[in-house]
């Protein structure tokens, strides 16, 4: 038996087995982490609308306003593009000036759109963070929808499905 321990028919055989774990190990590493970041993607998706809008009311009909703590993201049509920058009016009449960088991801329904793409009457959620100007410097930009109606235009608050 301990010549069969030390035979070299088992050393290829335990490092075959080792192999197989550790193909193992990754595989289910690999699983954990997809599992990890598809539950992250449902979850964000689900809250999407409280991250830009505060929940106001009760029953099946809640009708959602814009947060008045959120400086990193505003959502609302576009009534100003200037070079670099763009005017955002909200649904409750504010206006946020929205700072266009080039590595900025502009994403329309289509796919991925330039800053040229933009349009008076877009209605966008833009994501960033604010400059000491109060400005918001987008990271990232979606447009939702194409001009329907004039700029001066109020949107509608969105209500979730």
């Amino acid at each position: 038996m301990q010549k069969f321990l030390d035979s070299r028919r088992m050393k290829v055989i335990l490092w075959i087995l080792g192999g197989i774990a550790v193909f193992f190990l990754v595989f289910g590493l690999g699983i954990a982490v997809g599992y990890s970041k598809a539950m992250f993607a449902v979850r964000w998706d689900a809250n999407y609308p409280h991250n830009f809008y505060a929940a106001q009311g009760a029953g099946p009909f809640n009708v959602l306003e814009p947060a008045p703590w959120n400086t990193h993201g505003v959502a609302g049509v576009i009534i100003d593009v200037a070079s670099g920058t763009i005017s955002v009016r909200d649904v409750e009449n504010n206006e946020r000036s929205v700072v266009i960088l080039p590595e900025t991801v502009i994403r329309a329904m289509e796919g991925t759109i330039s800053a040229d793409g933009i349009d008076l009457g877009d209605q966008i959620t833009a994501i960033g963070e604010p400059n000491p100007q109060g400005q918001l410097i987008a990271r990232f930009i979606r447009v939702i929808a194409e001009p329907t109606s004039s700029p001066d235009a109020v949107p509608p608050a969105p209500i979730p499905n």
